[in-house]
């Protein structure tokens, strides 16, 4: 059985029931398992039979949970032609430009590139809404995500997306890019059965994803959501993102955007929808009653100028609410540390400064992550479960005059977001910062090689 031991930690953040914080502790992993977690060495421990890893130094913490993505935009960001665009715009603009360069070496490419940077920047699970599918290509592209994911480590759940309906039936997605309800439905069973894992620590669970009110028709939402009851799947979608979105609600369903998915079977604990920033405090309620659960995106909500979310209404109600970072063609990044200081920035003003605590949005990034997508064995630091941990340097500069509160420096301080260590089941993936497996420089040079000019 491998032995990995991380000692001399400055501050142990575990995320448990408690909030338990040790000082100068210590976290056993047993293979792939926290076995131990304290503030002394755990009894009858041989050290010369452990791989030690010194946290002197670092403040530890779970591995944050990332719900809500689009890996293949990593080739798209901050395209001229986009960065001053809200939602309907930005995407009629960029439809076209995906519908032309995904392929499976495109696609294989820009998941190594969002899976990195998810884990320099303390990530270990991730959400992957893939709902492009061109016509003129593979229809097996979400495999090509699977397979990249799986090499480099992360925690998956890739969400088989969708789009049926395209402009030639009232729908905003060029029909180039979608698919009949049959092909979803016949796609569904294939990647369910091919890589679906419900059995604890499970590193690939696939999620069901119409991708939105306006892109998908009425019979694929109530078809899905059907499918994902009698196979006890999630179901993930976009709700409530833009105003745009509601009046095409109001205008094709005469219903507001909660209100139509609710008339498709939506409202259940097995859902999670991405953004919900317009819905009203009634429809929040709504939510909590049926612990339907949100991805909270702020830097894409912000990027975009659709709105900001009620967070702290949501938190009050007890709607399971989560973190995420959205596509990297509207965020433009997939810096998970940095969208928890945005989230905890946004909200202080929003809602006032005691609003929010700097742990409170730790606590969204990981317990609350867990909670979205059913799962006791992540998200937390403590014996049985996963061992996904995080470990983030503070004796640098930027954290200097800091330490009375060393975990809440890590967002309101410090001049990077890039851990020191990240262990994603058990493995270490980034040690003193780099990767242990992949050469960073080596990837960019790749991207300036092969990718760099493939949209212009």
């Amino acid at each position: 059985m491998k032995k990995l031991l991380i000692k001399d930690a400055f501050l142990i953040a575990t995320m448990d029931d408690n909030k338990t914080k040790y000082a100068n502790g210590c976290v056993l992993i047993e293979d792939n398992v926290i076995s131990y977690v304290g503030s002394t060495l755990p009894k009858n421990i041989n050290i010369n039979d452990c791989e030690i890893i010194s946290a002197k130094n670092c403040v530890v913490l779970p591995g944050f949970i990332n719900t809500h993505h689009h890996f293949y935009q990593t080739l798209t960001r901050v395209l001229k032609n986009t960065q001053d665009k809200k939602l309907f715009d930005w995407l009629l603009y960029l439809y076209n430009i995906w519908a032309k360069i995904l392929n499976p070496d495109t696609v294989v490419f820009s998941t190594k590139i969002a899976c990195l940077e998810l884990l320099l920047t303390g990530c270990t699970s991730s959400v992957d809404m893939f709902y492009v599918f061109p016509k003129n290509q593979p229809a097996n592209l979400l495999d090509y995500e699977i397979e990249t994911a799986k090499e480099v480590g992360l925690r998956f759940f890739p969400c088989r997306g969708a789009m049926s309906r395209g402009r030639s039936k009232g729908g905003l997605p060029p029909d180039e890019v979608v698919q009949t309800e049959d092909e979803i439905l016949k796609d569904y069973e294939r990647v369910v059965k091919k890589y679906h894992d419900n059995s604890k620590f499970s590193m690939t669970q696939i999620i069901l994803a119409p991708c939105s009110p306006f892109s998908v028709t009425e019979e694929l939402l109530k078809q899905t959501v059907d499918y994902a009851k009698k196979n006890k799947l999630l179901c993930h979608t976009h709700l409530a993102e833009t105003k745009d979105e509601e009046i095409f609600c109001i205008d094709k369903h005469c219903m507001r955007p909660l209100e139509y998915l609710e008339s498709c079977g939506w409202l259940e604990q097995f859902c999670f929808f991405a953004h919900s920033i317009y819905l009203t405090d009634e429809e929040i309620k709504k939510l909590a009653l049926a612990k339907s659960g949100v991805s909270h995106c702020p830097t894409s909500n912000l990027r975009l100028g659709s709105g900001i979310m009620k967070l702290r209404t949501m938190l009050d109600n007890n709607v399971n609410v989560s973190l995420a970072v959205d596509g990297s063609a509207s965020n433009d990044s997939s810096n998970m540390l940095l969208e928890l200081r945005q989230c905890l920035l946004v909200h202080k003003y929003f809602t006032g400064p005691d609003s929010i605590s700097a742990e409170d949005v730790f606590w969204i990034a990981t317990r609350g992550g867990a909670k979205v997508l059913n799962r006791d064995d992540i998200g937390c630091i403590k014996p049985g479960n996963a061992a996904d941990i995080v470990m983030f340097r503070i004796d640098k500069i930027g954290y200097t005059g800091a330490m009375d509160d060393p975990l809440a420096a890590l967002l309101y301080c410090g001049d990077t977001q890039i851990a020191d260590t990240v262990i994603v089941n058990g493995k270490v993936l980034v040690h003193e910062g780099h990767f242990v497996n992949f050469d960073e420089q080596k990837i960019f040079n790749e991207y300036l090689e092969k990718y760099k000019n493939i949209i212009y």
